[in-house]
């Protein structure tokens, strides 16, 4: 029996997954970022009196808020994916 296909077809499963691994590790690893930098200009914020400085931060953080919710979404559906269809992602 000739097993070429069959290892050629394994091994780009394998590749797939590595390839979603990393993404969902890089989109996780963004949103801790995100969080860490709301955070941040949150106590800039607080601390200045400058009335542009305050309002250009709160834009911002907005701004990152809405990129948080967008990734946060993008994972939620991954995994409510994963639990309809049964399947576990390991390799």
């Amino acid at each position: 029996m000739d097993f070429t296909k069959l290892n050629l077809e394994f091994a780009n499963m394998q590749k797939t997954v590595e390839d979603y691994n990393k993404m969902s590790s890089s989109i996780n690893a963004r949103i801790k970022d995100n969080l860490r930098i709301i955070s941040k200009y949150e106590t800039k914020i607080k601390n200045t009196k400058n009335k542009l400085e305050k309002d250009l931060g709160r834009l911002y953080i907005t701004s990152i808020k809405c990129e948080n919710e967008f990734l946060e979404s993008l994972v939620k559906e991954e995994k409510s994916d994963e639990r309809e269809s049964g399947n576990t992602k390991s390799v």
